[in-house]
């Protein structure tokens, strides 16, 4: 009898921690990290369908015009792009803010290579951002940090778990056939998104994105070392960095 009742109530255990995904399989509800809400989407996108919360802070918007629509969110397990369509996104989320995300309803999608957060799709894009008049079902803002340290690394050392993770390339330079230009070129007196090269000390490259909205687009881009600080993105099967709150220390 004793067996019996303590089966029982083992089994409502499972139902009430657990629920059905129809993505298949089952999954606990709850706060978790955001490498394990990225790691759920193992194909092209994943419906969220249980009672997930991410708690982080926001290191990039569009503050200085370096994203378009998007925040990155960052928590010590990687960090996560979550496409908004509102008017100033730094004015609902400030740049380091702390957020929740409450995920049930949203999508995962892997655009451009990488992992993002959204609505679900109603037309031909793998995801919808989501509209001011719902932003506030879905992040909460609940404080501000005093500031986010970037981590430093090398060109080398860039790999998948850093994507959307907030990084610092020190004693860096403008490659040499791009000295002398401004940011970001332009094409029919516009400002378009341009890339760029920076290199190290030991001649190794990589690859800046900067769009061609961001406030210093038409700013020379200095001769001298500088440290650049980004997140990390992915498209096209390489890694490059978008520089993110100005940060270009000379």
């Amino acid at each position: 009898m004793i067996f019996r009742l303590f089966v029982a109530l083992f089994s409502l255990f499972v139902l009430f921690a657990c629920s059905e995904n129809p993505n298949g399989g089952t999954s606990p509800s709850g706060e978790v990290t955001i490498a394990y809400l990225k790691s759920l989407c193992k194909g092209s996108h994943y419906r969220i369908v249980n009672d997930y919360t991410v708690r982080g802070v926001v290191v990039a918007t569009d503050w200085c015009g370096e994203l378009n629509k998007s925040a990155i969110i960052v928590d010590e397990s990687g960090g996560l792009e979550f496409a908004i369509d509102v008017r100033d996104v730094s004015r609902h989320l400030p740049i380091y803010s702390k957020v929740t995300i409450s995920c049930n309803g949203l999508m995962l999608a892997r655009v451009g290579g990488k992992i993002e957060l959204g609505a679900p799709p109603t037309g031909d894009f793998p995801l919808d951002n989501i509209d001011d008049e719902m932003l506030g079902r879905y992040i909460r803002v609940e404080g501000i940090v005093d500031d986010y340290a970037a981590v430093v690394k090398r060109f080398d050392e860039i790999g998948v778990e850093d994507i959307c993770r907030i990084v610092r390339f020190e004693r860096v330079r403008i490659c040499d056939d791009e000295q002398g230009l401004t940011w970001c070129d332009t094409v029919e007196d516009e400002r378009v998104t341009t890339y760029r090269t920076i290199v190290d000390r030991e001649g190794r490259t990589f690859t800046l994105r900067i769009l061609g909205t961001c406030h210093y687009a038409a700013v020379m881009m200095p001769k001298t070392e500088i440290s650049v600080v980004g997140a990390i993105d992915y498209s096209d099967n390489r890694y490059f960095l978008r520089i993110v709150n100005k940060a270009i220390i000379e």
